[in-house]
């Protein structure tokens, strides 16, 4: 069964309670490549996938912002 978007952010909500930033970091790099492939998130910026996504959008850049690169 395909993980809704609250799942998602229950998710990350989870991840961002990991004390080590290197597992946080790794496990917010693979919700975002979960993230990509559930909801189909298109590489390059896209405006019309976003207006029609806004709440996948959000949470993406959320957990990309979250990321210590």
């Amino acid at each position: 069964m395909l993980m809704t978007i609250k799942g998602f952010e229950s998710r990350y909500e989870e991840i961002m309670r990991e004390p080590s930033i290197r597992r946080r970091d790794e496990q917010l790099r693979e919700l975002m490549i979960e993230m990509e492939m559930i909801f189909k998130i298109p590489m390059l910026k896209n405006t019309t996938w976003e207006k029609e996504n806004p709440q996948v959008i959000e949470l993406y850049r959320k957990v990309s912002d979250s990321r210590n690169l």
